[in-house]
């Protein structure tokens, strides 16, 4: 489902067997680095997301990301993502970064909001020009 919400943004086309390329395993497969949480709402799973700790092999205090984030479109723009993206930022006192894609104007304005308002206006946006996305970052130490 993910992908397939995605594809607008991506292009990505299903393959041969009507599927998408995919492979989820990493975040599930014991690396230490990926943190996937699914999202329920009223007892009915609604989304999940994933939560990436960047650079943890090297670096003591790595960065967290919010590496996927979806709400399934039926439960989207009833305030399940604003509280589902407020309670993974509130699982890690660290430095973060969310980045979304250029085209994808809705997971833009969704993300500023919900940053905005986390950190009380206290973050940095970037343009990254190399990967055609919006950067935010901030610290919650």
């Amino acid at each position: 489902m993910y992908y397939y919400d995605f594809s607008e943004y991506t292009n990505q086309d299903l393959n041969k067997d009507g599927k998408y390329d995919l492979d989820i395993n990493l975040f599930w497969e014991g690396d230490r680095r990926w943190h996937p949480f699914f999202i329920e709402a009223s007892g009915i799973l609604v989304g999940f997301t994933v939560i990436l700790h960047e650079n943890m092999d090297t670096d003591p205090n790595p960065t967290h990301v919010i590496y996927d984030f979806m709400i399934i479109k039926k439960f989207r723009r009833r305030g399940i993502g604003h509280q589902a993206a407020i309670k993974a930022l509130n699982m890690y006192k660290a430095n973060w970064k969310i980045a979304q894609m250029q085209v994808n104007k809705p997971a833009i304005s969704f993300w500023r909001k919900v940053v905005k308002q986390y950190t009380k206006d206290n973050y940095t946006e970037v343009v990254r020009e190399d990967s055609k996305k919006y950067v935010q970052t901030f610290c919650t130490k």
